[in-house]
């Protein structure tokens, strides 16, 4: 277990997990929550500056937290605070190959309750050409070793 001692900034950790973007899933999860023609429509997408089905801004993000899970640790995370500087670089496309690194790049004590810290980390997502395709800033509320 990682506790908030436990983490230095400048830390990073490759996922050795990846995640490819299939078809059914940009199709299903975007006709659910962000039924864009580019998202939704194989033929329109087709016809779209990207050229083929993009996955929407929330399936990246779920992604992203998908693969978080397979860090090599577990952190006792008391709660997430907030995602900042969320940026969308690339479209993730049919076929993509994700994969996650995630950089400690803050770590704050509470200052009125000595359990617990707070830990910036920066998530970048990068395709299978190395290319950036999203990244982010998230703050979580982390426990302080016993």
């Amino acid at each position: 277990m990682r506790y908030f001692d436990d983490f230095e900034v400048g830390e990073s950790w490759p996922i050795e997990a990846t995640y490819t973007m299939s078809e059914d899933e940009i199709i299903s999860f975007a006709e659910k929550w962000d039924p864009q023609p580019f998202h939704v429509d194989k033929e329109a997408a087709g016809k779209s500056i990207y050229g083929t089905l993009t996955a929407c801004g929330s399936h990246i993000q779920s992604v992203v937290l998908k693969l978080a899970q397979a860090l090599p640790h577990e952190t006792a995370v008391l709660g997430a605070l907030g995602y900042d500087e969320v940026r969308f670089h690339k479209a993730a496309k049919l076929g993509d190959r994700l994969s996650l690194t995630i950089e400690c790049i803050d770590t704050k004590p509470s200052s009125s309750k000595p359990d617990r810290g707070i830990v910036k980390n920066r998530h970048i997502l990068k395709n299978q050409d190395g290319d950036t395709v999203f990244t982010q800033t998230t703050t979580l509320l982390i426990s302080r070793s016993q």
